[in-house]
């Protein structure tokens, strides 16, 4: 928490101004990837849910990621981003894999274009817990005390031996979820306003774990922009859009092959 109001503390100097947003001039905000927008100033607020599909052989997961982000100048911002991704990760396992970057990027925008690039620091923290295999087993330790059909009759012992799983094998879908502790990277993304109303994003994106492993992603999106179609956000925000992003993550090390995807659906809203 105190990394994050270190970061927004400026902020507060808004409430200061005695003028209303909609009585000043800044220009035309583009979108940028991960709920963000470029506006030169101001705090930029993203939020956003989606699903995370992994390779083949692992279950599909839901996901959630905010952002904070402030403008220090039409050149430089900071911000805090924080991801979540939670659910069956398989028949046998479930997972709770929480992600939390510093991200300080340096811009270069012209009237309907945006580029970044920066570095940042993260911390992961994955959870996997074999609670599904747990229920599995406390269900089949139920039927076994229910097994005769009457009170007189007795339950054949020998049909209540416990079998081994023979179609249970071994995934690589644990090693999705091997980055943990600290982690640096640096990225690359940017914006472009294609109409009055539709932006197109894109991040390219490499991070190494202190766990030894290496993680690609790319991040192609669309975002619309409600400052066109919604009159309190044209007169009180700098920017507001609503973003689809589909982002693809490879591991470079750690003997995973394929891709995986996450598909965000987000708003942003800049002030």
């Amino acid at each position: 928490m105190f990394l994050v109001v270190f970061l927004l503390s400026p902020a507060t100097l808004l409430a200061d101004e005695g003028d209303s947003l909609a009585t000043k001039s800044w220009r035309t905000p583009v979108a940028l990837p991960g709920q963000s927008a470029y506006t030169g100033a101001g705090l930029s607020i993203g939020l956003a849910a989606g699903v995370f599909s992994p390779i083949e052989e692992c279950d599909c997961m839901g996901t959630w990621q905010g952002q904070l982000e402030y403008f220090y100048s039409d050149l430089v911002s900071g911000s805090f981003e924080v991801r979540f991704f939670g659910g069956d990760l398989d028949r046998d396992k479930m997972v709770m894999y929480q992600r939390y970057r510093i991200h300080v990027r340096f811009h270069s925008a012209y009237d309907e274009f945006a580029l970044f690039a920066g570095p940042f620091l993260g911390l992961e923290n994955t959870s996997i817990s074999e609670f599904r295999k747990q229920v599995v087993d406390r269900e089949k330790a139920d039927s076994k005390k229910t097994r005769a059909r009457f009170w007189w009759q007795q339950a054949d012992d020998e049909d209540l031996e416990e079998t081994g799983d023979s179609s249970k094998t071994e995934t690589n879908c644990g090693k999705l979820f091997a980055m943990d502790g600290f982690s640096i990277g640096l990225g690359l993304g940017g914006g472009y306003n294609v109409s009055r109303l539709f932006a197109a994003t894109g991040l390219v994106q490499v991070e190494y774990n202190f766990s030894k492993d290496v993680m690609v992603s790319l991040v192609p999106g669309v975002a619309f922009n409600l400052l066109e179609v919604w009159p309190w956000a044209k007169n009180s925000l700098r920017s507001a859009w609503i973003s689809f992003e589909v982002g693809g993550q490879r591991y470079v090390h750690g003997g995973v092959e394929g891709w995986s995807n996450t598909f965000f659906l987000g708003l942003q809203l800049g002030a």
